[in-house]
């Protein structure tokens, strides 16, 4: 929907006002931010009060095995609401699957993550498109590249009322072909790509310099990344914000105030009950999140301190060895002959004149011990370690020896304080999948291949978003748990697992029958990890298809009650059918009497569908019994024909019901 210039300028203008005040607001947290930069990257300063100065390497240690703990990669899963819901789910997850890969989330994930331990925030942008056919895009935000809203808190990114992304590059020629799409504005394009003007990627930017300091090691002399010679490369702002009670996205030049596309939001993004202003297409999560701010602090910002105390102490320690190694001499220069003697040779001589008190000639001021630094050393690695939970444990260097109660405590407690991390991680995947199940709604118009696993393996089915959503779904979001969760809960399985096995295989005859064999499976395949449809499976091979046929019964159910023409389903068989006509019984009372009918008109033109698919089902559990099937009936030859040609007046019965072996239980 296009939108008036005078109004276009006003939100402009109100893009331009918010971007500043959220930089401003920002800006205080750069300075603990490079502070983290410096130790991370290996930034040195000439130390004033040590010749030594050693980098330990510190911070990259604390934030690499930081990662290795919250490690997995994005998984989300959808989950059904109700029963004719299970198929459409598959599919939705076996696209996610897909799009997993295709779009490398992986390594998007483990980017953000280490923003998340540098920085305390890790921010990523979600949207899909159709331009050449369905593409989903997940992108990582550089954290000083984005802003938002300080009113808005910093759980539910919905409360804020504008925030923005930096860095969005596009060349002429994308400019140009956008306006041939209708996507961008054309007098703003042409004022800005006109024949004199040039790119604007070589600003400098608050947003640049802040990102600077990455560079400022001592391999790097030029911190300046674009070159001044690139003119066919445009940097913009994509901005969200919110103007008259309207959400809208803006791609504009923050220097030139200029915007290229003003839109709104939800003709981007279609709404929905849960975002009925359209969906922000950004998520994010913070390793401390904080009910009132957004910007946090991170794990590094604990522990910048220590590090840099520790890094003292060494130098410290390197300096008391070398004065060990080459102590200060306080020496009678009157004494000695020649003082270049003094320097240490093998096997060498100090020559002294005749008559001197050797040990008068000649003292060693005594250097400082290296104990102490090493002492002071430890100290702050236990502080360290108590903070944080980052010890030998979780660094995989600790001893397991008898004491393994004592090790596994220690792991599960590492494990606890990751697992709060999890917490917010998960806050933000479920975000994420809302926001990837829109773009899939919006833009799934074309059939993209996938991978079912169904009764008789994996099958490929082609899929659009017709064979996914109806009208007024909603599926459930489940976020797996983390490396962290998992090993936290290793004791409890454990403790689960033996209870079970015990009472089962007790010889004691009180216990003999005590439990339920089966619910004793399903408990301990929940422990082991297994889903409920995966149990299902395990206990009852032919449950997995039933579940399936149930599931597209409640579909059909739907439609009938709806007053939707349904046309028999050519897989009924008798679960499918069983399930219809418990539904008859068990809503009789809810349904008026058109709907009741029509149910049961339905029925009864499931009947010959039923009957060939039984008959089918038999067939193929004789043959794979080794039993041969029963010749099929001959053809009875006509005793009469009608006058004046024509067919035959006894039926020929060419194509029999098949009939099992008499005498065969089935």
């Amino acid at each position: 929907m296009a939108i008036a210039k005078t109004k276009r300028d006003k939100i402009v203008a109100q893009a331009l006002e918010e971007l500043i005040f959220a930089r401003r607001y920002k800006q205080g947290k750069v300075s603990n931010w490079q502070k983290n930069e410096d130790l991370y990257y290996g930034k040195k300063v000439a130390s004033q009060e040590s010749r030594a100065n050693v980098d330990l390497g510190r911070m990259q240690e604390f934030v690499h095995t930081w990662l290795s703990k919250i490690d997995n990669p994005l998984t989300f899963k959808f989950t059904k609401r109700k029963e004719s819901q299970l198929k459409r789910v598959a599919r939705l997850n076996a696209l996610r699957k897909v799009d997993q890969d295709r779009d490398d989330w992986d390594i998007k994930d483990i980017a953000g993550k280490k923003q998340a331990g540098i920085y305390g925030r890790a921010i990523y942008w979600y949207s899909a498109d159709s331009i050449n056919g369905y593409q989903p895009h997940l992108d990582n935000v550089d954290v000083y590249d984005f802003l938002i809203d300080p009113s808005g808190g910093g759980l539910d990114i919905e409360k804020a009322r504008y925030m923005g992304r930096y860095g969005v590059v596009k060349d002429k020629k994308e400019l140009k072909q956008g306006v041939k799409d209708k996507l961008y504005i054309r007098s703003e394009v042409e004022n800005l790509i006109g024949e004199d003007a040039v790119g604007n990627a070589a600003e400098t930017s608050t947003e640049e310099i802040n990102k600077r300091n990455r560079a400022l090691d001592t391999n790097i002399t030029r911190t300046q990344k674009e070159s001044e010679s690139t003119t066919d490369k445009y940097k913009f702002w994509e901005w969200l914000t919110t103007y008259e009670g309207e959400r809208y996205y803006l791609l504009l030049t923050e220097k030139g105030a200029t915007a290229i596309r003003v839109e709104c939001l939800d003709d981007m993004f279609t709404p929905t009950e849960e975002f009925p202003l359209g969906a922000w297409p950004v998520w994010t999560y913070a390793t401390c999140p904080d009910l009132s701010e957004f910007w946090t602090p991170s794990p590094c910002d604990y522990v910048r301190e220590l590090f840099m105390a520790q890094a003292v102490s060494i130098n410290q320690m390197l300096d008391n060895a070398e004065q060990i190694n080459k102590p200060q001499k306080v020496v009678d220069v009157g004494a000695i002959e020649n003082l270049a003697e003094l320097k240490y040779r093998r096997d060498g001589y100090i020559k002294v004149k005749q008559g001197i008190d050797v040990s008068k000639a000649l003292q060693v001021v005594r250097p400082p011990p290296i104990d102490g630094p090493i002492e002071v050393f430890n100290i702050l690695e236990g502080i360290q370690q108590k903070q944080t939970g980052v010890n030998a444990g979780t660094e995989g260097q600790e001893k397991v020896d008898a004491k393994v109660g004592i090790y596994e405590g220690n792991q599960a407690a590492a494990a606890d304080r990751f697992g709060l991390l999890n917490k917010s991680y998960s806050f933000g995947y479920k975000r994420f999948a809302r926001l990837y199940e829109i773009g899939v709604r919006d833009h799934l118009s074309k059939k993209v291949a996938v991978d079912l696993i169904g009764p008789d393996g994996i099958e490929t089915e082609e899929i659009t978003k017709r064979d996914i959503f109806h009208r007024g779904d909603r599926f459930g979001v489940m976020v797996e748990a983390s490396d962290a969760e998992e090993q936290a809960s290793t004791q409890d399985q454990k403790n689960k697992l033996t209870f079970l096995d015990t009472i089962m295989n007790s010889p004691n005859p009180q216990f003999q029958g005590l439990l339920n064999p089966k619910k004793s499976f399903e408990t301990q395949a929940k422990v082991a990890g297994f889903t409920e449809d995966e149990i299902k499976q395990l206990l009852d091979t032919s449950e997995y298809g039933n579940a399936e046929i149930i599931s597209e019964a409640e579909l059909d159910i739907e439609g009938l009650l709806e007053g939707k023409e349904v046309k028999p389903n050519k897989a009924a068989n008798i679960a499918y059918k069983q399930h219809v006509v418990d539904y008859l019984n068990n809503h009789e009372d809810d349904m008026t009497h058109e709907q009741f009918m029509r149910i049961a008109t339905y029925l009864t033109e499931l009947e010959p569908i039923i009957m060939r698919n039984t008959v089918r089902e038999m067939q193929a559990k004789v043959s794979a019994m080794g039993i041969p099937a029963a010749p099929a009936a001959k053809p009875v030859a006509p005793t009469s024909t009608p006058a004046g040609g024509g067919a035959p007046a006894g039926p020929l019965n060419a194509n029999p019901a098949p009939q099992p072996n008499a005498g065969v239980q089935l």
